[in-house]
């Protein structure tokens, strides 16, 4: 088969454009090309065929031949008698995603998928790319180790699974156990004592974490692409890079620095678990329609696991960040009703729908696979640590399904509660039926007590003082706007709706939620309040009994005298159990009113 031939020219990038040529041997008289959908990693309908623009097709003879439309992201060509075919397109980009095109004066993202088009013939051709940027911008992808403008790759595939960066950019060499770059695009803000140098520092440990673990390396080399901008975040992950977006104020504070090693070693991990130990609906994938699996779960879960516990065994933060970091997730699951109405299996299936289409309802109708995936996964660690007396760990599982399945390139099946258990060597059905394929929380409260610990829950002192009792409306707000209510809360009952617009409670103004917590926090569970609010337009004053709240402040504590159990929390954070002192705390009293 014939190779694909790209060429794509940036030359006004102030225009968010570019050009993108294609020349490549047709197999018919017909040939249909095609841009996906979707991408792998990120599960939603993108159709990137819309940026798409000015397509013309013509011969080798240098005449125009015909395309056109049979569908919103294909094009069918009349390629009879043609030797070679030329297709040339201008492309727009300029959303700052890490799944989007975005091109501006300062650099090219270029995302495989929304790059380029391809001949459906032509999947499995040998490509080659040629790229053409303004003087001084410096061509980063995981197609060439050292910048090149002249690229390859095996595939279509490959080729998507290269994302493709030009600018202005510096790179910093990861001290590991095998190649890694870290290439930083935008200036990071001034100040603070986390350097791009400690990142990298940083990102060697973390790297090597993730190698010993699995025990094998699924990559010759690897490149961290790091974009900073301000009210940017996400990541994805690909065979041998990943592309990440975080805010210039990473080094300011320790928060926001172990934020940003979380995500990086979050994209790092999924060279593993995602890219390579995947279900068949995520290694043979239609580029046109979804790809259905219940495994969500695994690939992010278990991700979200390891992301933070391999900072914490490379020793970049400590024991206590650790646990404030499972505690801030654990106090997030609590505030999600949906959590009782949606399994983590079902979940995962209903992705494309829910998690990355969010409404109004989703508070009360889904729970993310992340989140609670990972928690699930943190604690059938320490139930396997305890009831093993830390023989094996989850450590053992990945290893298994990373030799069953992921060193060889093959599927793994949906239902994985037969290799977790041959792994460890212990009945799991209990928790495969109730907290994955079940509606039910994870037992994290008893696993961190056979760890010597105490998940302790109560309401924030600030609402109960001078014998104030907690109260609560059951609502979301964002400036004085309802956007979600939750079931069965006093503010459903009495009929509020995400939209209303709060004006004021009983007779006083109020257009906040700190407003509405100062206006009520003085009552008690029982009192009616009347709420007014607009509703398109129209004054409606609600009355609204209110109830006790909900747990606003989490603890995680160490028990005086652990027994056994200190040994165990050696084992697990490394370090010796803290005696009795408060590890953790997390308050949620902003979360809702």
């Amino acid at each position: 088969m014939s190779s694909l031939r790209y060429a794509v020219r940036i030359e006004t990038p102030a225009r968010h454009t570019a050009e993108v040529t294609l020349r490549f041997a047709p197999t018919g008289d017909t040939t249909d090309i095609t841009m996906p959908s979707w991408c792998p990693g990120s599960y939603l309908i993108r159709d990137y065929v819309r940026f798409v623009r000015d397509l013309v097709v013509s011969g080798d003879d240098g005449i125009q031949r015909r395309a056109t439309k049979i569908d919103k992201a294909t094009w069918r060509i009349d390629s009879a008698g043609a030797r070679e075919l030329t297709v040339r397109y201008a492309l727009y980009g300029h959303d700052l995603t890490v799944r989007t095109n975005h091109i501006d004066p300062s650099h090219a993202f270029l995302h495989g998928p929304a790059t380029f088009l391809y001949p459906t013939t032509h999947r499995t051709a040998p490509v080659e790319v040629e790229l053409t940027v303004p003087d001084g911008w410096t061509v980063t992808t995981a197609m060439a180790w050292e910048p090149a403008s002249s690229l390859k790759a095996a595939n279509i595939d490959e080729l998507y699974d290269h994302p493709i960066h030009a600018g202005v950019t510096r790179t910093l060499r990861v001290p590991a156990k095998v190649p890694v770059r870290l290439v930083m695009w935008g200036d990071r803000a001034p100040g603070g004592v986390f350097t791009e140098a400690r990142l990298a520092e940083d990102l060697g440990a973390i790297v090597d974490d993730h190698i010993a673990r699995v025990g094998e390396v699924p990559f010759e080399h690897y490149t961290f692409v790091l974009m900073l901008a301000h009210e940017a975040y996400g990541g994805l992950e690909h065979r041998a890079s990943s592309v990440n977006l975080y805010h210039p104020h990473f080094g300011a504070t320790r928060k926001a620095y172990e934020g940003l090693l979380e995500l990086l070693s979050h994209e790092l991990f999924h060279a593993w678990n995602g890219k390579r130990i995947a279900p068949r609906p995520l290694l043979e994938f239609d580029y046109t329609r979804e790809a259905y699996t219940p495994c969500l779960w695994v690939m992010e879960g278990l991700t979200s696991h390891y992301d933070r516990f391999a900072l914490r065994t490379s020793m970049r933060i400590s024991a206590k960040s650790f646990l404030e970091k499972v505690l801030d997730d654990w106090a997030r699951l609590m505030a999600t009703p949906g959590r009782a109405r949606q399994s983590l299996e079902a979940s995962s299936f209903d992705a494309w729908i829910k998690l990355y289409k969010p409404d109004e309802s989703n508070l009360n109708t889904t729970v993310s696979y992340y989140l609670k995936g990972g928690l699930t996964m943190l604690a059938l660690d320490l139930q396997i640590r305890r009831r093993t007396e830390s023989a094996r760990t989850l450590d053992d599982v990945l290893r298994a399904m990373w030799q069953r399945y992921g060193a060889k390139g093959e599927p793994h099946p949906d239902n994985l509660q037969p290799v977790f258990e041959e792994a460890t060597g212990l009945s799991l059905g209990d928790v495969f039926d109730r907290q994955i394929r079940g509606t039910e929380d994870p037992e994290l409260g008893e696993e961190l007590r056979s760890m010597g610990l105490e998940l302790r829950t109560s309401a924030d002192p600030a609402q109960v003082t001078d014998g104030a009792a907690a109260v609560w409306l059951g609502v979301t707000v964002a400036g004085n706007k309802v956007t979600a209510v939750f079931d069965d809360g006093p503010a459903h009952a009495a009929g509020v709706s995400p939209g209303d617009e709060v004006v004021a409670l009983d007779g006083f103004r109020a257009t906040s939620d700190g407003d509405l917590r100062s206006l009520s926090g003085a009552r008690k569970p029982g009192d009616e309040i009347r709420l007014a609010v607009f509703r398109r337009h129209r004054l409606l004053e609600l009355p609204i009994v209110l109830a006790a709240a909900p747990p606003t402040r989490y603890e995680i504590a160490g028990i005086p005298e652990p027994g056994a159990a200190a040994g165990r929390y050696q084992a697990w954070l490394g370090e010796p159990h803290p005696g009795a002192q408060i590890l953790a705390t997390v308050t949620t009293t902003a979360r809702w009113v």
